[in-house]
């Protein structure tokens, strides 16, 4: 566990950057290196330098040799890319379930960094349902009992774009488990209501389990998007370090007024390298 002592880029499934300003000491100039590995996607890879607390730029480092490994094999190297604005170096080819990823940066001026992990199975969800002016939001997961797995659930309203349904990232829906129907999820049960739940299989692990999710307004949509997303320890570990910074709806500078440490697998620098699988389960609302 290192302590965050910079100005982390903060990675959600849609490559989203917040900064926090923490009045702590700075450890020195250092590569931070950022990537969740989705399978069925391309590998999108943020290296940046480290900034003092008193600097709110991120320093991209966009000739920096980028060195890939997929199962101990060196892939075609990563190309730079700029995607809304923030360079990215892209894979030349999509990750694949259950396969390891090496990445290792260097770049001028600065010690060489690696990260690692794997990319987990997708879940299996299914039976999604939910009506329209009530606030409930039920669907079916299928677990596999075979390890301890670990889990991020969302739920979108969704809209068509060009003929697809995806998620409509503007319109956040905050739920939390119905206290009265998941008595299989005690220690799951809060009063608050949350942009997202990470868990563990604790409590339903090998079982199929239906959840039933409270939302804090009344449906409103005609289609919805329940995603739930396996992820690999290293990325429950990151997320659950970095929530309270993620779904802040503050002021993106002032969203982190008490310092919290931030997960990092990053050997010589900061960030992660993390595998997560997303399921996602479109459904039209009755």
């Amino acid at each position: 566990m290192k302590q965050l002592l910079i100005f982390l880029t903060i990675l959600t499934t849609f490559s989203c950057v917040k900064e926090s300003r923490i009045e702590i000491p700075y450890a020195g100039d250092k590569i931070v290196l950022n990537s969740l590995l989705q399978p069925d996607s391309l590998i999108y890879i943020r290296v940046t330098s480290s900034k003092r607390v008193t600097e709110y730029e991120f320093d991209p480092l966009d000739s920096a040799t980028v060195v890939l490994e997929e199962d101990g094999i060196v892939l075609p190297a990563p190309i730079y890319k700029l995607i809304n604005g923030y360079g990215y170096y892209v894979s030349q080819s999509t990750a694949k379930t259950g396969s390891h990823y090496s990445i290792r940066v260097a770049n001028g001026g600065f010690t060489s960094v690696s990260a690692a992990d794997s990319t987990p199975t997708r879940p299996l969800i299914s039976d999604a349902y939910a009506q329209h002016a009530l606030n409930r939001v039920r669907f079916t997961m299928h677990e596999n009992g075979n390890t301890t797995d670990y889990y991020r659930l969302r739920i979108f309203n969704a809209r068509e774009v060009n003929g697809r349904w995806v998620i409509n990232s503007a319109d956040t829906i905050h739920f939390r488990l119905d206290p009265a129907l998941n008595n299989d999820l005690p220690d799951m049960i809060t009063n608050d209501y949350k942009r997202e739940y990470i868990m563990t299989d604790a409590n339903f692990n090998g079982k199929t389990i239906q959840f039933v999710l409270q939302t804090q307004k009344e449906v409103n949509s005609s289609h919805m998007i329940i995603e739930l997303s396996a992820l690999t320890p290293e990325a429950w570990r990151y997320l659950r370090s970095t929530s309270s910074q993620r779904l802040s709806e503050s002021d993106s500078q002032n969203f982190s007024l008490d310092p919290e440490n931030a997960y990092s697998n990053v050997e010589n620098g900061y960030g992660i390298v993390a595998g997560i699988n997303a399921a996602r389960l479109l459904f039209t609302v009755d």
